[in-house]
């Protein structure tokens, strides 16, 4: 008898919420079984969990995943099944999830300030908007795009505000959230989960005249991208 289900069908690797398997396992006899992560479309294996006390009886087995290898790596977007094979019958499929390589700065409801807020457009004293504006209601809270370490954590009263920078890991890429209501919720070097609240959306810094928003940068070895088909691709 195989049943099983994951919680939440949808996440990020090292969150927050680390992923839930349920599985109800029967065997003819006592035995153990082998849980099995597998990447859809391939036969590879990202993890694998033992269960050593699969019995006559129904039961239901709970295991906890961070998204991470056995060597601790994060493991990369995409569909994923879970499989279970006894030491006394054939490998079964027991559920299906799927996972994104980052969450959306925002969590909560968010809009945009349209070309005035878009990356490259023009600002007093020449300078050009290097990030994209994505608005919120004042308090919403803004948490981590995927796990990584805090780089930066500082007030600039004239410009930025109160803001942070993430740098994510296992890629080369920088975040930066500007005009936070408050000091960031993280200090300099911690490392923290995908999900974590870092702060809320404010107005400080040069933000004060302006609606509610976020200031979002986006960089690679220091060159600035373009935000805004970055945050389009983690709405989901």
């Amino acid at each position: 008898m195989l049943k099983g289900g994951v919680v939440p069908r949808e996440s990020v690797p090292d969150s927050v919420r680390p992923l839930r398997i349920f599985l109800r396992l029967r065997a003819d006899r006592r035995s153990r079984a082998q849980v099995r992560i597998v990447k859809s479309g391939s036969d590879r294996v990202v993890r694998r969990f033992d269960l050593r006390d699969v019995g006559e009886r129904a039961r239901w087995h709970r295991l906890r995943w961070d998204g991470r290898t056995a060597h601790g790596r994060l493991v990369p977007a995409g569909r994923y099944v879970v499989t279970v094979r006894s030491t006394t019958g054939p490998i079964r499929r027991a559920a299906r999830f799927r996972l994104h390589g980052h969450v959306h700065p925002i969590a909560g409801p968010h809009g945009t300030r349209g070309a005035v807020g878009r990356f490259g457009a023009g600002r007093n004293g020449g300078r050009i908007h290097e990030g994209f504006d994505a608005t919120a209601r004042c308090g919403t809270p803004l948490v981590a795009v995927r796990s990584g370490r805090i780089l930066k954590v500082a007030n600039d009263p004239e410009l930025k505000g109160y803001h942070a920078m993430l740098k994510g890991e296992g890629e080369r890429r920088t975040y930066l959230y500007a005009h936070l209501r408050r000091p960031a919720t993280v200090r300099e070097g911690q490392r923290v989960r995908a999900g974590r609240r870092l702060g809320a959306v404010g107005q400080t810094g040069n933000a004060a005249s302006t609606p509610c928003h976020l200031h979002f940068e986006v960089r690679t070895r220091g060159r600035l991208l373009d935000p805004w088909p970055i945050l389009e691709s983690w709405e989901w």
